[in-house]
């Protein structure tokens, strides 16, 4: 183990919200220590007195924000509205996670899929047991990826769960335990985030618990808000029959304390003005999930109405709403998404995303909201070696005429056969 040294184009997000293009460029970085030392432009001349260059390009590794590893082996089957098909599909999957060994196996499916695909970091939801939580933590350990896990937390009986499901003080208590054993775990690459699934599966105590015990050990929070009309109405009328009167969803987890700077809201497409304030107000962040939005029929996220509201946006696969671990895949479906939400509306009052913006988001955007953007999300010395390398086919150079970071970026993001990701790095750990 010493220093390695990678070449070729890299892109390279910047603190300032900018996306920089190193032609001729090169990364060189400490194995044992994974810290990248040096990053900057090749000054090797060929006999000809020509830069020698590498046509592989470089970035660093993708952070997916939102997934669920149970469903993985659910993906692209059947496109049911999100009740009937988490009811229907994704329950009995999660289901079969009481067996340990489909538990391990899934697993480790899911994150060397998700590597497969250059993300190097993930948030993702296991499922309501302990004991497979734990494996899923045991098989990301001996995998190497960067990860925020959480055992789903659910007490409510919805007449669609299959299972007994424990009770408010059994979901704290496991948490907690899993959260003393695996938090900040095998150095640093580990982290435990509490996981109420959503409002329609936990009771107002084990919101309120949840929060409590959250905040009190600056835990992450993850769980789902306003992802479909049906689910809006469904949680509505559930907490009124408890005599809880909040006007939204959103009030629900601010009657709770779920909301936080450290609280991640998956989904938010149907969010009234009033409800975008309590979530700036209390520094939650959202993280827009377009490819499952469209998969179950839910709606279209207006990215730039949250944006101009100054609540920090990021991105995740949500599979198995979400049909693949590919962030490029879910950066194109979020560039397209805000195409549509012009398309709809008549006065088009916002601009569509653009490539860069969208690649930074999904790398530094995303680490910043994980507070790791000091440590991932991009290239520059001191940082860790989490990094990508593709290598574009003969027939990438035919699609990139300008070679500019945007023309790069539209083939990364819309011509995938013209590439090929050939290695992934994790904390200076080759792990594809």
């Amino acid at each position: 183990m010493g220093k390695k040294r990678l070449e070729g184009k890299i892109l390279n997000p910047n603190v300032d919200g900018s996306v920089e293009l190193i032609d001729n460029g090169f990364v060189e970085f400490d194995e044992t220590t994974g810290k990248i030392l040096d990053v900057g432009r090749k000054m090797q001349k060929n006999v000809e007195g020509s830069f020698i260059s590498s046509e592989n390009i470089l970035i660093p590794g993708f952070v997916d924000l939102h997934s669920h590893i149970p469903q993985l082996p659910g993906a692209a089957k059947n496109a049911d509205e999100l009740l009937p098909w988490l009811k229907n599909h994704i329950f009995p999957l999660e289901i079969k996670f009481s067996d340990l060994s489909y538990a391990e196996k899934t697993a480790r499916f899911f994150f060397n899929e998700a590597i497969k695909f250059g993300t190097t970091t993930v948030v993702a939801y296991s499922s309501i047991h302990k004991e497979a939580t734990d494996v899923v933590f045991e098989v990301a350990k001996e995998i190497g990826i960067r990860a925020f896990i959480g055992k789903v937390m659910m007490d409510r009986d919805m007449k669609r769960y299959p299972e007994e499901l424990p009770l408010m003080s059994r979901n704290i208590k496991d948490s907690l335990d899993l959260a003393k054993k695996w938090h900040n775990s095998n150095n640093g690459l580990l982290q435990y985030i509490f996981t109420p699934r959503f409002a329609a599966s936990c009771t107002m105590r084990l919101l309120e618990k949840t929060a409590s015990v959250a905040k009190e050990g600056e835990f992450f929070i993850q769980t789902h808000l306003a992802e479909n009309q049906s689910e809006i109405h469904f949680i509505k009328s559930l907490f009124e029959r408890e005599r809880h009167r909040v006007p939204t969803n959103t009030h629900i987890f601010k009657k709770s304390n779920l909301l936080g700077e450290k609280t991640l809201l998956a989904h938010c497409l149907y969010l009234s003005t009033t409800e975008l304030q309590l979530i700036k107000e209390s520094g939650s962040k959202i993280v827009h999930c377009p490819t499952s939005n469209i998969f179950l029929q839910s709606g279209f996220m207006p990215f730039r109405r949250y944006q101009y509201h100054e609540i920090q946006i990021g991105l995740g696969t949500d599979v198995a709403g979400g049909y693949s671990l590919s962030m490029f895949n879910t950066l194109r479906d979020t560039i397209e998404t805000s195409k549509i939400v012009n398309l709809i509306n008549d006065n088009k009052p916002y601009p569509c995303l653009r490539p860069e913006e969208v690649f930074w988001t999904a790398t530094l955007g995303n680490a910043t909201i994980l507070n790791l953007g000091s440590k991932i999300g991009s290239l520059h010395p001191g940082k860790d070696a989490d990094i990508v390398v593709i290598k574009p086919e003969p027939s990438f150079s035919f699609y990139n005429s300008s070679n500019s970071i945007v023309n790069i970026l539209e083939n990364l993001i819309y011509l995938p056969h013209t590439y090929k990701i050939s290695s992934v790095y994790i904390a200076g750990k080759k792990k594809f």
